[in-house]
């Protein structure tokens, strides 16, 4: 594969004839068709660069590939001040992405095994690799400084293709882990007793707690087989693979925190959770046990509050119904609430995040009350645990997801991480049992890697 370099000159004349390329905050995006099979084989980098982004949506057919870093920042100002110019009109595509983001949940921990991630990071990639149902594309961006020395750029481009030969892995080399470190029951019983105290004084209404489950692996997972297997048990979830440096965070999340499409804004309230039935009529027995449940309930709908009231400062035309749907996952099942509305103008990506994250069914209610109690009880960081990904354009399109279902590789270690909220009525029993279950979707990719 080969960088169509007649038609990249030829719309970098344009550019010198039409833009400014000496503004550090204007960036270049280069589009051409690629063939389907280069897109499979860009799996195979992320292992061998620096930063990495994965992402796929299999129920939109829509996923795409980032690769290295040519800008990044995490301030609201230059976010603000960055255009994009691209020939992604030849193409007709809009939704293309140019800025990928992870952001961290935000409590003050700083533990090592987070070091390689920062608190919040948005960034435009050296290269992008796109598919849009049957369409796949190739991305190249650049600076200004660069388009007088784009020789240089595509050597650096034509590496990283050169390494897109598959490589067949030896037989019988699956990842091997053990589990070194979990909470005790005991631990567990008194983080949950100390919230309920709390909750029960009228200090708070809701915590979310979470657990960290430690192993020792012996090498990185083959994330084709990986991605293969979440693709097809979790259509409905965001798959996700983020590597900066030797740390690589992953996952498949069924929690939309934002969509925007130009002025249209959905959002999701998915809070309450049960266990699926081995049967279908055992499954519908509990969804019914699941509507008639006012624990469950009620924790829903205070996150629908939540969110509607976030989404009144910067949006109208706010339409959602009253009663939830029930979203239905390979291990359990969730109360959900999908929410629409229409943007008001001149609000940015982050100010929007930043209102919106992190919610109730992550976080608790108050959300300053909640967060301080989470860092006081979690002896661990969640870094990007709970955060937020995803990717917008400055064409008015993105998608961001809150980030559970996850875990994080790195070196010899791998961390996997589950949550549950806690509300007045809970047990610290039934919380193990429903963390369990979450864990139970990422740790099951590795229990037998090879199946497809």
């Amino acid at each position: 594969m080969t960088i169509q370099t007649k038609k990249l000159y030829d719309f970098l004349e344009f550019l010198k004839l039409t833009s400014s390329t000496d503004d550090p905050y204007t960036f270049f995006q280069f589009l051409q068709p690629i063939e389907s099979e280069l897109f499979e084989k860009s799996f195979n980098l992320i292992p061998k660069t620096q930063n990495s982004f994965y992402w796929d949506y299999p129920e939109s057919n829509e996923s795409f590939f980032g690769f290295e870093e040519i800008f990044t920042s995490n301030s609201e100002q230059e976010l603000n001040l960055l255009n994009i110019i691209s020939n992604r009109n030849e193409y007709g595509i809009e939704r293309i992405p140019e800025i990928l983001v992870s952001i961290k949940f935000p409590i003050n921990e700083n533990f090592l095994e987070w070091e390689d991630f920062k608190a919040s990071n948005w960034f435009i990639p050296r290269l992008l690799c796109y598919h849009n149902n049957d369409s796949y594309y190739l991305g190249v961006f650049f600076t200004g400084s660069e388009i007088n020395n784009i020789d240089t750029v595509l050597k650096q481009v034509e590496d990283l293709l050169e390494n897109l030969g598959a490589e067949e892995l030896p037989e019988n080399t699956d990842s091997q882990f053990r589990m070194v470190n979990m909470p005790s029951p005991q631990e567990w019983h008194d983080m949950i007793n100390s919230v309920l105290n709390k909750i029960n004084s009228g200090k708070v209404n809701k915590v979310v707690l979470s657990r960290m489950v430690k192993y020792s692996v012996n090498r990185l997972p083959d994330f084709t087989r990986v991605i293969s297997r979440l693709k097809r048990e979790y259509p409905s979830s965001y798959i996700f693979i983020f590597k900066q440096k030797s740390s690589i965070f992953f996952g498949a999340s069924p929690e939309k925190l934002l969509k925007i499409n130009k002025n249209n804004i959905e959002t999701e309230a998915l809070a309450g959770t049960i266990k699926r039935g081995v049967t279908i009529q055992e499954d519908e027995l509990l969804s019914k046990i699941f509507f008639d449940d006012k624990k469950e309930l009620t924790e829903h709908q205070s996150v629908v509050k939540y969110i509607v009231n976030a989404l009144s400062d910067f949006t109208t035309d706010i339409s959602y119904d009253k009663s939830p749907q029930i979203k239905k996952l390979k291990y359990i099942q969730h109360l959900w609430t999908p929410i629409k509305a229409k943007l008001k103008p001149d609000y940015s990506i982050l100010s929007i995040i930043n209102r919106l994250h992190p919610t109730p069914a992550v976080c608790g209610e108050p959300k300053e009350a909640a967060l301080e109690i989470i860092e006081e009880l979690e002896v661990f960081d969640r870094g990007l645990f709970a955060g937020v990904i995803g990717w917008y354009n400055k064409n008015g399109y993105g998608e961001f997801a809150v980030t559970i279902r996850s875990g994080l590789i790195k070196e010899n270690k791998l961390l996997l991480f589950a949550g549950c909220g806690i509300v007045e009525g809970s047990t610290p029993g039934q919380e193990y049992r429903e963390t369990e279950l979450k864990l139970k979707s990422i740790l099951s990719l590795f229990e037998n890697e090879n199946t497809n």
